[in-house]
């Protein structure tokens, strides 16, 4: 008979995914996902691996000798704010399909910006006809902040439909396709005649409130501004003042500061913005990202590259 490998056990937590999707694809890369806590009672598992969305510190005491921490999306500020092992490695999900999802929804976003929404949904709540000049393509800039896969990808689609684009982020490179500026010195810059703000920043130390009026006044004059990054890197009172002020134009808004969004806030009340709860890429159990978190458990078990390993100093 041939010998039979018992499964990898590994952690699993979220309050927002089903356990039951990534069990199903993960047990075929003989890959057991237990539940903490249901299926920690009265157990003393020695578990080396996680995958985890937002685990609570009372999580990581229980574990610490875990090797290898997946996050369940792009994101990875969930974990490097918690009590996590140290001596652990942390991955963010890299998965088409969420790069995909990024991609329809920023498209979404700017095209309602563009064909300029906004406006006829003020003139619909007035029962207003009348026809507005759009925008020509040359005349509505864009400038995206961060240039991950996830903006690698959203620039290319916008290039195709013949935008043009600014690209700000912090590390230097060369790009002849596009604008590209780097480095706080720079932001500004990139800002300047720009009508449609795009953020897809990392929460860090260093982007924590580095949105705010002051940049919003930096934009066109009709100016529009999208996040799908992190709540935390814009400054929420900021925006609704530039909202209210109309130094903006419109808004879309995947991430806020604070999640949910309460109920008192002021963004709920505002006809010139469109909100959803931070759905703009929605993780899948899927074979792509099995593949990889078993690859990168034998990397680890052979000294080997991790993929979509994250940088503590840098926090993404």
């Amino acid at each position: 008979m041939k010998n039979i490998k018992k499964p990898i056990k590994v952690l699993f937590y979220s309050k927002w995914e089903s356990i039951e999707d990534w069990q199903k694809v993960f047990l075929n890369k003989n890959i057991k996902l237990l539940n903490w806590p249901t299926d920690f009672k009265n157990k003393n598992h020695n578990i080396k691996y996680a995958i985890v969305w937002d685990a609570p510190n009372s999580l990581w005491k229980k574990f610490p000798n875990i090797k290898l921490i997946q996050s369940l999306g792009a994101g990875v500020d969930h974990i490097l704010t918690k009590n996590y092992p140290k001596n652990s490695i942390i991955t963010r999900l890299v998965d088409p399909d969420l790069t995909n999802q990024m991609k329809e929804y920023a498209l979404l976003a700017v095209l309602m910006c563009y064909r300029r929404y906004f406006s006829y949904l003020d003139q619909k709540n007035k029962k207003n006809w009348k026809q507005i000049t759009p925008f020509r393509q040359y005349e509505f800039n864009i400038t995206i902040l961060g240039y991950g896969n996830i903006a690698k990808s959203i620039i290319k689609e916008l290039t195709k439909l013949g935008f043009k684009i600014n690209v700000w982020a912090n590390k230097k490179r060369y790009l002849k396709k596009y604008n590209y500026f780097y480095g706080i010195s720079k932001l500004n810059e990139s800002l300047k005649n720009s009508n449609c703000l795009i953020n897809l920043l990392p929460s860090t130390s260093n982007t924590i409130n580095l949105i705010g009026l002051s940049e919003f006044k930096k934009l066109s004059k009709e100016s529009y501004f999208i996040n799908l990054g992190r709540g935390d890197t814009t400054n929420e009172n900021d925006l609704i003042y530039a909202l209210e002020k109309k130094i903006l134009k419109g808004a879309v808004l995947d991430v806020f500061q604070n999640e949910p969004l309460s109920k008192s806030n002021k963004l709920w009340k505002m006809d010139n913005i469109f909100i959803t709860p931070h759905i703009a890429g929605v993780t899948y159990a899927t074979n792509y990202a099995a593949n990889v978190f078993k690859k990168n458990i034998n990397a680890i078990k052979n000294n080997k590259n991790i993929k979509n390993k994250i940088s503590i100093k840098k926090q993404y």
